[in-house]
C-alpha cells in the first residue's frame, strides 16, 4: 500500500479530472506490461480505477464524477491524501461446483418468448444450487468495456423480505417470495451512469431468464433514485457510497400458471431509418 499527497486538477483539455501519480507505478506494482488497476482511498473515500500512462514512467488517474462529488471537487485544484495498492481484476474464474446438477429444458428463444412477471409464489423452498445458478447467469451478462460493475446481494430472510414489501406497494410480492436478488452497481468502477444502469439491467434480464428456464417465477422491481424505498435498501443492505441499488428481483416457485401474451408489434420495427 502506497500513501502520498497529490493535486487533483483538470487536465490540459479541461475535460478530465486527474491526479498525477508521483512514482513509476509499473516499478512499484511490479507490472511490466498491461493495464494497472488500483484501489484505495482519496481523502478517506474508497475508489477503484485504472492508471493511464503518460510515458517516461509517469502515470495519472482519471477521477469519475462520483468520486469527484464524494471528495468535494468542483473544478478547483485541491490537494488530496491518497492510499493506493494494485488490484488485479478477476474477469474469469472456475465455475461453481454446484452448477453441475442444474438443468434447463427450455431453448433460449422459448425462454425469452414465454417468460412472464410472476408475483405470486407457493411456499416450496428454492435450493441453494438454483440460487447460485441465478447469480452465475447475472455474471455472464454483457458489460461495457468489461468493467463488470455489478454486485449481487441475496436476501432469503423472511423478516427482511416482509419489511421491504411493507414499505413499497409495488414490491408487495416480496412478502411471499422465497428470496430476492438485489442487483447493485459500483459507481467507482463504472463512472458513466448510463453504462452502469445498462450493465445492471443486462444482468437482471439474465437472472430473470434463468429463473424462468429453471421453472421458477420472478419479477423485477426498480429502485427509483431519490425514493424512500431506495434509501431503505441502502440502509438495510449496508451499501457504501460507491454502490447503487438498481433492481430487486423476487423469486420463488410460481403459485399457478400464467399464460404468455403475444408481444410482437410490427409498428415498433424500423429498417434502415425511422
Amino acid at each position: 500500500m502506497e500513501r502520498f499527497d497529490a493535486v487533483i486538477q483538470k487536465d490540459a483539455s479541461g475535460r478530465l479530472t486527474i491526479l498525477e501519480i508521483p512514482f513509476n507505478a509499473k516499478e512499484v506494482f511490479s507490472k511490466p506490461r498491461g493495464t494497472i488497476y488500483v484501489k484505495g482511498t482519496i481523502n478517506g473515500i474508497e475508489y477503484r480505477s485504472k492508471l493511464i500512462s503518460r510515458g517516461n514512467g509517469k502515470f495519472v488517474m482519471v477521477l469519475n464524477k462520483s468520486v469527484q462529488r464524494s471528495i468535494g471537487f468542483n473544478g478547483q485544484a485541491m490537494t488530496a491524501d491518497i492510499t493506493m495498492s494494485s488490484e488485479e481484476l478477476k474477469t474469469a474464474g472456475k465455475e461453481p461446483d454446484n452448477l453441475a446438477g442444474i438443468r434447463c429444458d427450455l431453448d433460449v428463444l422459448t425462454a425469452i418468448k414465454t417468460r412472464q412477471s410472476i408475483r405470486k409464489f407457493n411456499p416450496d423452498p428454492v435450493s441453494g444450487d438454483m440460487v447460485t445458478a441465478l447469480l452465475y447467469a447475472g455474471m455472464c451478462a454483457p458489460t461495457a468495456k468489461d468493467k463488470r460493475p455489478c454486485h449481487f446481494i441475496v436476501i432469503r430472510d423472511r423478516c427482511v423480505l416482509s419489511m421491504l414489501a411493507r414499505h413499497n406497494s409495488n414490491a408487495s410480492m416480496l412478502g411471499g417470495a422465497h428470496g430476492a436478488v438485489i442487483v447493485c452497481g459500483d459507481k467507482n468502477r463504472e463512472g458513466i451512469k448510463e453504462f452502469l444502469y445498462a450493465d445492471c439491467a443486462a444482468a437482471a434480464q439474465n437472472i430473470l431468464l434463468c429463473i424462468h428456464g429453471l421453472g421458477l417465477g420472478g419479477v423485477w422491481c426498480g429502485a427509483a433514485p431519490g425514493s424512500d424505498w431506495r434509501k431503505l435498501l441502502i440502509d438495510q443492505l449496508g451499501l457504501p457510497d460507491k454502490m447503487e441499488p438498481i433492481s430487486v428481483i423476487a423469486f420463488g416457485w410460481p403459485d399457478g400458471e400464467q399464460k404468455p401474451r403475444p408481444r410482437w408489434e410490427a409498428s415498433a420495427v424500423h429498417y434502415g431509418k425511422w
